[in-house]
Protein backbone atom coordinates (compact mmCIF):
# COMPACT_ATOMS: atom_id res chain seq x y z
CA UNK A 1 0.00 0.00 0.00
CA UNK A 2 1.41 3.64 -0.62
CA UNK A 3 0.37 6.73 0.81
CA UNK A 4 -0.14 9.16 -1.88
CA UNK A 5 0.41 12.41 -0.05
CA UNK A 6 4.13 11.99 1.58
CA UNK A 7 4.76 11.02 -1.77
CA UNK A 8 3.39 13.39 -4.11
CA UNK A 9 5.41 16.18 -1.49
CA UNK A 10 8.72 13.97 -2.16
CA UNK A 11 8.10 14.32 -6.08
CA UNK A 12 7.27 17.52 -5.63
CA UNK A 13 9.79 18.53 -3.52
CA UNK A 14 12.89 16.89 -6.00
CA UNK A 15 11.37 18.23 -8.86
CA UNK A 16 11.25 21.90 -7.39
CA UNK A 17 14.84 21.17 -5.98
CA UNK A 18 16.53 20.51 -8.77
CA UNK A 19 14.75 23.15 -10.57
CA UNK A 20 15.63 26.04 -7.96
CA UNK A 21 19.37 24.43 -8.24
CA UNK A 22 19.82 24.76 -11.90
CA UNK A 23 17.85 27.89 -12.63
CA UNK A 24 20.71 30.36 -11.80
CA UNK A 25 23.93 29.30 -12.24
CA UNK A 26 26.66 29.61 -9.07
CA UNK A 27 27.93 32.35 -8.15
CA UNK A 28 30.79 33.96 -7.29
CA UNK A 29 32.65 32.11 -4.09
CA UNK A 30 33.70 33.85 -0.97
CA UNK A 31 37.27 34.21 -2.48
CA UNK A 32 36.13 36.90 -5.72
CA UNK A 33 35.12 40.32 -5.19
CA UNK A 34 32.58 42.52 -4.61
CA UNK A 35 32.03 43.81 -8.02
CA UNK A 36 31.89 39.97 -9.32
CA UNK A 37 28.84 39.65 -7.10
CA UNK A 38 26.94 42.51 -8.61
CA UNK A 39 27.70 41.38 -12.04
CA UNK A 40 26.43 38.45 -11.03
CA UNK A 41 23.18 39.38 -9.72
CA UNK A 42 22.54 41.84 -12.23
CA UNK A 43 23.30 39.40 -14.96
CA UNK A 44 20.71 36.59 -12.85
CA UNK A 45 18.05 38.99 -11.13
CA UNK A 46 14.85 37.45 -12.76
CA UNK A 47 15.97 33.97 -12.22
CA UNK A 48 17.37 34.74 -8.91
CA UNK A 49 14.25 35.63 -7.68
CA UNK A 50 12.36 32.83 -9.55
CA UNK A 51 14.85 30.95 -7.56
CA UNK A 52 13.69 31.70 -4.71
CA UNK A 53 9.69 31.09 -5.68
CA UNK A 54 11.05 27.60 -6.42
CA UNK A 55 12.33 27.24 -3.17
CA UNK A 56 9.55 28.47 -1.43
CA UNK A 57 7.64 25.89 -3.19
CA UNK A 58 9.71 23.62 -2.35
CA UNK A 59 10.18 23.85 1.57
CA UNK A 60 6.01 23.75 1.36
CA UNK A 61 6.23 20.18 0.01
CA UNK A 62 9.01 19.40 2.60
CA UNK A 63 7.15 20.56 5.82
CA UNK A 64 4.82 17.94 4.59
CA UNK A 65 7.42 14.86 4.27
CA UNK A 66 8.60 16.39 7.40
CA UNK A 67 5.25 16.40 8.72
CA UNK A 68 4.33 12.81 8.48
CA UNK A 69 8.15 11.63 9.74
CA UNK A 70 7.70 13.19 13.20
CA UNK A 71 4.04 11.65 13.29
CA UNK A 72 6.59 8.27 13.31
CA UNK A 73 8.65 9.60 16.91
CA UNK A 74 7.94 10.15 20.17
CA UNK A 75 9.74 11.43 22.93
CA UNK A 76 12.81 13.60 23.15
CA UNK A 77 13.61 12.03 19.32
CA UNK A 78 10.12 13.51 17.81
CA UNK A 79 11.24 16.61 19.81
CA UNK A 80 14.89 17.14 18.70
CA UNK A 81 13.22 16.21 15.13
CA UNK A 82 10.88 19.28 15.21
CA UNK A 83 13.50 21.48 16.25
CA UNK A 84 15.80 20.16 13.38
CA UNK A 85 12.79 20.87 11.12
CA UNK A 86 12.13 24.06 12.33
CA UNK A 87 15.68 25.23 11.91
CA UNK A 88 16.28 24.06 8.50
CA UNK A 89 12.61 26.03 7.04
CA UNK A 90 13.88 28.92 9.18
CA UNK A 91 17.43 28.73 8.10
CA UNK A 92 16.62 27.67 4.53
CA UNK A 93 14.06 30.42 4.53
CA UNK A 94 16.87 33.43 5.14
CA UNK A 95 19.23 32.77 2.87
CA UNK A 96 16.33 32.90 0.26
CA UNK A 97 16.07 36.38 1.34
CA UNK A 98 18.59 37.28 1.77
CA UNK A 99 19.46 36.14 -2.42
CA UNK A 100 15.98 37.99 -3.60
CA UNK A 101 16.52 40.97 -1.41
CA UNK A 102 19.83 41.48 -3.33
CA UNK A 103 18.50 40.86 -6.73
CA UNK A 104 15.36 43.58 -6.55
CA UNK A 105 17.76 45.91 -7.15
CA UNK A 106 21.02 45.19 -8.76
CA UNK A 107 21.71 48.29 -10.47
CA UNK A 108 21.82 50.15 -7.31
CA UNK A 109 24.03 47.77 -5.72
CA UNK A 110 27.52 48.75 -3.94
CA UNK A 111 29.95 46.22 -4.23
CA UNK A 112 31.17 45.84 -0.54
CA UNK A 113 27.42 45.54 0.67
CA UNK A 114 27.30 43.00 -1.66
CA UNK A 115 29.87 41.06 -0.53
CA UNK A 116 28.97 41.06 2.76
CA UNK A 117 25.78 40.07 2.13
CA UNK A 118 26.96 37.20 0.13
CA UNK A 119 29.32 36.28 2.89
CA UNK A 120 26.95 36.13 5.43
CA UNK A 121 24.19 33.68 3.07
CA UNK A 122 27.75 31.51 2.44
CA UNK A 123 27.40 31.00 6.10
CA UNK A 124 24.13 29.28 5.69
CA UNK A 125 25.53 25.84 4.26
CA UNK A 126 28.04 25.22 7.32
CA UNK A 127 25.67 25.70 10.38
CA UNK A 128 23.02 24.26 8.05
CA UNK A 129 24.93 20.83 9.54
CA UNK A 130 23.27 21.31 12.51
CA UNK A 131 19.88 20.81 11.40
CA UNK A 132 20.70 18.17 9.29
CA UNK A 133 22.37 16.26 12.21
CA UNK A 134 18.87 16.99 14.49
CA UNK A 135 16.88 15.65 11.36
CA UNK A 136 18.84 12.09 10.61
CA UNK A 137 19.85 11.38 13.99
CA UNK A 138 16.00 10.50 14.90
CA UNK A 139 15.49 8.35 11.73
CA UNK A 140 18.27 6.45 12.43
CA UNK A 141 16.92 6.02 15.77
CA UNK A 142 13.75 5.31 14.65
CA UNK A 143 14.51 2.85 12.18
CA UNK A 144 16.49 0.58 14.70
CA UNK A 145 12.66 0.81 16.04
CA UNK A 146 11.28 -0.65 12.92
CA UNK A 147 9.28 2.57 12.27
CA UNK A 148 10.80 3.23 9.20
CA UNK A 149 13.08 1.03 6.78
CA UNK A 150 16.13 -0.32 7.62
CA UNK A 151 17.49 1.01 4.09
CA UNK A 152 16.58 4.87 5.44
CA UNK A 153 18.86 4.50 8.62
CA UNK A 154 21.64 3.86 6.41
CA UNK A 155 20.76 6.89 3.85
CA UNK A 156 20.78 9.23 7.00
CA UNK A 157 23.82 7.74 8.38
CA UNK A 158 25.72 8.71 5.61
CA UNK A 159 24.11 12.19 5.41
CA UNK A 160 24.66 12.85 9.26
CA UNK A 161 28.48 11.27 8.95
CA UNK A 162 28.88 14.06 6.04
CA UNK A 163 27.13 16.55 7.95
CA UNK A 164 29.46 16.59 10.62
CA UNK A 165 32.60 16.82 8.33
CA UNK A 166 30.73 19.68 7.04
CA UNK A 167 30.94 21.64 9.89
CA UNK A 168 34.57 22.07 9.14
CA UNK A 169 33.52 24.58 6.80
CA UNK A 170 32.50 26.77 9.30
CA UNK A 171 36.31 27.14 9.68
CA UNK A 172 37.52 26.19 6.33
CA UNK A 173 40.05 28.49 4.60
CA UNK A 174 38.43 30.69 1.75
CA UNK A 175 38.93 29.02 -1.65
CA UNK A 176 39.22 25.55 -0.28
CA UNK A 177 36.70 22.70 -0.72
CA UNK A 178 36.01 23.36 2.72
CA UNK A 179 35.19 27.11 2.73
CA UNK A 180 32.14 28.29 3.74
CA UNK A 181 29.29 28.20 1.09
CA UNK A 182 32.25 26.13 -1.15
CA UNK A 183 31.82 23.19 -3.16
CA UNK A 184 31.33 20.66 0.11
CA UNK A 185 28.72 22.43 1.25
CA UNK A 186 26.92 23.54 -2.20
CA UNK A 187 27.44 20.47 -4.03
CA UNK A 188 28.21 17.09 -1.72
CA UNK A 189 25.91 18.37 1.06
CA UNK A 190 23.09 19.65 -1.35
CA UNK A 191 22.79 16.61 -3.15
CA UNK A 192 22.84 14.29 -0.10
CA UNK A 193 20.19 16.48 1.87
CA UNK A 194 17.91 16.34 -1.81
CA UNK A 195 18.65 12.12 -1.64
CA UNK A 196 17.63 11.98 2.63
CA UNK A 197 14.19 14.16 2.23
CA UNK A 198 13.71 12.07 -1.13
CA UNK A 199 14.18 8.76 0.66
CA UNK A 200 12.83 10.00 3.54
CA UNK A 201 9.13 10.70 1.50
CA UNK A 202 9.29 7.63 -0.21
CA UNK A 203 9.92 5.48 3.09
CA UNK A 204 6.95 7.21 4.37
CA UNK A 205 4.64 6.32 1.12
CA UNK A 206 5.86 2.71 1.34
CA UNK A 207 3.66 0.21 3.87
CA UNK A 208 6.34 -0.31 6.92
CA UNK A 209 5.22 -4.05 7.82
CA UNK A 210 7.28 -4.01 11.06
CA UNK A 211 5.86 -0.64 12.74
CA UNK A 212 2.47 -0.70 14.07
CA UNK A 213 0.78 2.79 14.20
CA UNK A 214 -1.17 1.88 17.15
CA UNK A 215 2.01 0.38 19.07
CA UNK A 216 3.16 3.56 21.16
CA UNK A 217 -0.34 4.91 21.54
CA UNK A 218 -1.18 1.20 23.38
CA UNK A 219 1.73 1.89 25.06
CA UNK A 220 1.30 5.20 26.40
CA UNK A 221 -2.22 4.39 27.23
CA UNK A 222 -1.66 1.67 29.41
CA UNK A 223 1.88 3.19 30.80
CA UNK A 224 -0.70 5.96 32.37
CA UNK A 225 -3.06 2.81 32.92
CA UNK A 226 -0.65 1.68 35.93
CA UNK A 227 0.70 4.98 37.14
CA UNK A 228 -2.32 5.33 39.97
CA UNK A 229 -3.08 2.06 40.72
CA UNK A 230 0.91 1.70 41.32
CA UNK A 231 1.06 4.91 43.63
CA UNK A 232 -2.28 3.65 45.76
CA UNK A 233 -0.70 0.55 46.59
CA UNK A 234 2.04 2.13 48.48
Amino acid sequence: MVKKVPLVAAVAFAVLSVASAVVVPPGPGAERSGSDVVDHITAHAGMIRLRALLTALALLALVVILGYARDRLNGPAGQVFLTGSAVFVAQTGIRTWLDSGLALHPSALDPAVARVVADIGAMWGPLLSVAAIMLGGPVIWAARRGRFPRWLSAVAAVVVVEQFVAMLTIIGPVGSFIAPGGPMNVYLGGLLFGVFFFALGLALALRNPGWDPGSDSRSEQGGAGVGPDRFAST
